[in-house]
C-alpha cells in the first residue's frame, strides 16, 4: 500500500533536481557570455605626442631631443579609450623626468602621468636623448641673409636695413661659445618687385654653418631691402584687333614709343625680345589717335605704361589715307618713331574690280614703299 506514495515522492524529488539543474546551468552559460563579452579589447594609436620636460627651467637650458612620441593606447573600456585618445578631452600626458639629471648628454625613461587606470599605454621610443646645459643670454649682432634667387635673378642690392640690430639669445652655456653669427634669413620673393619686407625668427649659427638650438621662441627682427630690378629695352610690335569698315584696304600706324623698358628677374627678361600692342581698328575712318596701355603681368614692370598710336586709314584703289571730316586725300604722315606690326604676311589686299586691280597695286605699292622709306608701318585691312 505504501509502494505507490512511496514512487510518487521520489519521482516529484528527481524532477526538482533536474529542473535546478537546468536553472543553474542557464544562469551560468549567460555568466560566460558575459565574461566573454567583456573581455574584448580595443586600441587605439596616438602619433606625435609631445613630450614634457620636468627640470628648473630658470637655470638649465635643455636641447637635442625628440619633441614628440608616439603613443599606443589600449583598453576594454571603449568611453574611457576615447576620451583618452580624443586631444581636446586627454588627460594624460608623456613626461621626461630631468630634475636630478646632471649637466651633459643623458638617455631619459619616458613615462605616462594622468592616464585613466582603465587604460594602459606603451610609448614609442621608450627614451629620449637630451643635453642638459647651464642657462645663459648674451646679446648678438643680427645680419640679413638673403634667397640665393637674388643674385641667380640678376637683383643688385641697393640697401640692407634689419630692426633691432641687436636681439639677445638664450641657449645654453656651450652652446653659446660656439655661437659665430645670428641671421635673419629671409624666404623668396615675388618676381618683379624692388623691395622686400619681412619679418623672420633670428638663427644662430656655428661656423660650420650649422644651426644651433635657442631657446623657443626665437627672437624676431624686421627686414627691409632695397633692389633694383635687371631691365632691358624691347621694340613694339602692332596687332591689330576688330573689323576695318568698309572701303579700307590698309592701315598705317606711328607710335610715340618705338621701344619701351622692362624690368624683371633674369630669367623673364630673357624669354621676352617685343610685346604686342593690340589696336582696335573697327569703325577707324580717318586719321585717329588712341593711347594705348602696354600689356604687362605680375612678372615684368613696363615703362612707359602707355603710349600713343596713330592710326591712318588707306582706302582701296588710292595711295593716301583721307580724313573723316574733310573728305580730302593727305598723305599718310610719317613718323621715325613708328614700328613693324604683328600682322601675318598672308593677309593681302583685294581689288574691287579687274579693270582697277593693276593701277590699285600699283598705288599701294608706292605708297608701301614711301612709308617704309619714312618709318610708318603699312599694314592691309581684315
Amino acid at each position: 500500500m505504501k509502494i505507490p506514495y512511496q514512487s510518487n515522492w521520489f519521482s516529484g524529488l528527481l524532477a526538482l533536481l533536474f529542473a535546478l539543474l537546468l536553472f543553474f546551468n542557464a544562469n551560468a552559460s549567460g555568466n560566460l557570455s558575459d565574461i566573454t563579452g567583456g573581455s574584448q579589447v580595443y586600441d587605439e594609436m596616438l602619433y606625435n605626442i609631445p613630450v614634457q620636460l620636468e627640470y628648473d627651467q630658470d637655470k638649465y637650458f635643455v636641447s637635442g631631443y625628440e619633441e614628440t612620441v608616439n603613443v599606443h593606447l589600449s583598453s576594454a573600456n571603449r568611453i574611457q579609450l576615447n576620451l583618452e585618445a580624443n586631444e581636446d578631452t586627454r588627460n594624460f600626458q608623456v613626461v621626461a623626468d630631468l630634475t636630478k639629471t646632471p649637466i651633459g648628454t643623458s638617455e631619459i625613461q619616458l613615462r605616462v602621468k594622468g592616464l585613466s587606470t582603465a587604460v594602459t599605454a606603451e610609448i614609442e621610443p621608450k627614451t629620449i636623448t637630451v643635453t642638459v646645459e647651464n642657462k645663459v643670454t648674451k646679446s648678438f649682432d643680427v645680419e640679413a641673409q638673403l634667397p640665393e634667387s637674388i643674385e641667380a635673378e640678376g637683383y643688385k642690392v641697393e640697401k640692407i636695413a634689419v630692426s633691432p640690430k641687436t636681439v639677445e639669445i638664450t641657449t645654453g652655456e656651450e652652446t653659446a661659445k660656439a655661437i659665430t653669427r645670428v641671421i635673419a634669413p629671409l624666404s623668396n620673393v615675388k618676381q618683379s618687385v624692388d623691395t622686400i619686407k619681412q619679418t623672420v625668427n633670428v638663427q644662430a649659427i656655428d661656423s660650420k654653418g650649422q644651426v644651433l638650438s635657442i631657446e623657443n621662441p626665437a627672437p624676431q627682427v624686421k627686414v627691409v631691402v632695397d633692389l633694383t630690378l635687371p631691365s632691358k629695352e624691347v621694340g613694339l610690335t602692332i596687332s591689330p584687333t576688330g573689323s576695318p569698315p568698309t572701303g579700307v584696304e590698309n592701315f598705317t600706324f606711328n607710335l610715340s614709343e618705338q621701344k619701351v623698358e622692362i624690368r624683371g628677374t633674369k630669367s623673364v627678361l630673357d624669354a621676352i625680345d617685343t610685346i604686342e600692342l593690340p589696336v582696335d581698328i573697327s569703325n577707324i575712318k580717318s586719321s585717329t589717335k588712341q593711347k594705348i596701355k602696354i600689356p604687362t603681368n605680375t612678372e615684368y614692370i613696363v615703362s612707359p605704361e602707355e603710349v600713343e598710336v596713330t592710326i591712318n586709314p588707306v582706302f582701296a584703289g588710292t595711295s593716301t589715307s583721307f580724313s573723316g571730316t574733310s573728305g580730302q586725300g593727305t598723305t599718310t604722315s610719317s613718323s621715325s618713331r613708328s614700328v613693324p606690326t604683328s600682322v601675318p604676311s598672308s593677309e593681302k589686299t583685294t581689288s574691287s574690280s579687274s579693270t582697277s586691280s593693276s593701277s590699285s597695286s600699283s598705288s599701294i605699292e608706292s605708297t608701301t614703299e614711301d612709308d617704309l622709306e619714312n618709318g610708318s608701318s603699312l599694314v592691309p585691312a581684315n
